[in-house]
C-alpha cells in the first residue's frame, strides 16, 4: 500500500520500519483536524493512518511522524508525552535516511532539513516546509488552493468561509487558529495553512 502513496526510494524503508514497529497501516478519507494519526488499543495493537489526499511527500513525512510515535509506545511499553523531547528524537533518527534528494525534491529538502532539527507537532509549525510542500499539490488536493488565502493571512475577527460554514477568525494558537462557527456559536481550533474562502 505504501507505493501508491509515497516516493519510490522511501518504499523498501517504510516498509522495514513496519516490520520493526508492528502496526497497522490505512489510508483515511480527509480529515480537516489532522493529517495522519497513531492509536494504541487496549489489546496492544498499535494503528496508523494518513490522509488520502496528502502528496507523496506530505504523505511520507506523516507517515514516519505517525510511525515514530508508534517506536516511541513499542520501546517504552506506553505512549509517552505526544511530542515530547522521546518523540522528537525518535522521528529525527526515523527521518534521517530520507533527508536526501533520490527521496525528497530539493525545494522541499531544505527547508525540511530546518524543520527536522527540531520538529515541532505538525509541518504547519514551519511555514516555508508548508510552501514548499503545497507547490507538489495536485489542484484537487491541496491545503490552500490557488487563489485562496489561507487562514493564517486572515485577521482576527475577520469572517470567513470553511466546509460549507461560516466562522469568525480568531486567535492563532501556534498552528491552529480558534474560530467561532457564525451558526451554533461553537469554537473550532482549524489548521492555520487551509485554503479559505472570504465571506462576502
Amino acid at each position: 500500500m505504501f507505493s501508491t502513496h509515497i516516493p519510490a526510494a522511501a518504499v523498501a524503508y517504510c516498509r522495514a520500519l513496519q516490520q520493526q514497529y508492528p502496526f497497522r497501516f490505512r489510508v483515511s478519507r480527509p480529515r480537516k483536524t489532522r493529517l495522519g494519526d497513531f492509536r494504541a488499543l487496549p489489546d496492544r495493537s498499535t494503528h496508523i493512518s494518513v490522509n488520502a489526499d496528502l502528496n507523496p511527500y506530505a504523505f511520507l513525512i506523516t507517515l514516519v511522524h505517525e510511525i515514530a510515535h508508534c517506536a516511541v509506545y513499542h520501546t517504552y511499553k506506553r505512549p509517552g508525552k505526544p511530542h515530547g523531547r522521546t518523540w522528537q528524537t525518535t522521528f529525527q533518527r526515523l527521518m534521517a535516511p530520507l533527508l536526501t534528494e533520490p527521496v525528497f525534491p530539493a525545494d522541499v529538502l531544505l527547508p525540511l532539513r530546518t524543520y527536522m532539527a527540531n520538529p515541532a507537532a505538525t509541518t504547519s509549525a514551519q511555514p516555508l516546509l508548508m510552501q514548499a510542500l503545497r507547490q507538489h499539490n495536485p489542484t484537487s488536493a491541496s491545503l490552500a488552493l490557488p487563489g485562496l488565502p489561507t487562514l493564517r493571512q486572515l485577521a482576527e475577527g475577520q469572517v470567513f468561509r470553511f466546509g460549507k460554514k461560516s466562522y469568525v477568525r480568531g486567535k492563532l494558537r501556534r498552528t491552529r487558529v480558534v474560530c467561532k462557527d457564525m451558526q451554533s456559536g461553537r469554537s473550532y481550533a482549524i489548521l492555520a495553512d487551509v485554503g479559505v474562502e472570504i465571506d462576502g
